[in-house]
């Protein structure tokens, strides 16, 4: 893969977490990296085109990591714990995840983003349900509502609180992730 399209990739990316889809064009991109607006559609021919493949790599990204825990065969609460950091990560760099970033503008993203962006998130509820589930079937966790159910709870809080981040000051962000594990302890 080339190295400025992986380049505009990471940057469209940061762009998104950071000022959101709509709030970015491709002349930051070509001025932040030093290239023509034409060297940009070169490789994604639309503000969409790149959307979707940022998704797409996200996805990816996402897809990697499960298969990377289980075949180091880490247990339900190591899972979470890596899964929980990649927020605690997000908000030290002061970035939405790209679910929080992209959803505030859902209704304005094509057809192909929107269906990608639904598949990442129903992926990660899936996954989060499957590992709530297991981990309650071995009493690591103890919740009572149903493991959907909690894994949506879990999922939106979140994501939710990188988007509050933005807007409040100061936010205990390791207490609010020490606080979900406390909630799952038996």
């Amino acid at each position: 893969m080339s190295v400025t399209r992986e380049k505009i990739l990471e940057l469209g990316e940061n762009l998104i977490r950071t000022k959101g889809y709509n709030a970015f064009s491709y002349q930051d991109i070509s001025t932040e990296l030093g290239i023509k607006n034409a060297a940009v559609h070169y490789y994604f021919p639309s503000k969409e085109n790149l959307g979707t493949s940022i998704v797409k790599t996200n996805i990816q990204r996402f897809e990697e990591m499960v298969e990377n825990m289980n075949s180091r065969k880490f247990g339900e609460w190591q899972q979470l714990e890596i899964f929980l950091k990649i927020y605690i990560k997000s908000h030290r760099e002061n970035k939405k995840c790209i679910v929080g970033a992209l959803s505030p503008d859902y209704f304005t993203l094509n057809e192909t983003t929107k269906r990608d962006l639904k598949r990442m998130v129903e992926m990660i509820l899936a996954w989060l349900t499957d590992l709530l589930d297991k981990g309650r079937s071995k009493n690591i966790f103890s919740f009572k509502n149903d493991p959907e159910s909690k894994a949506i709870i879990i999922f939106s809080g979140l994501v939710a609180s990188l988007q509050l981040s933005a807007v409040l000051d100061k936010i205990d962000y390791k207490g609010f992730y020490q606080s979900i594990l406390d909630d799952l302890k038996p």
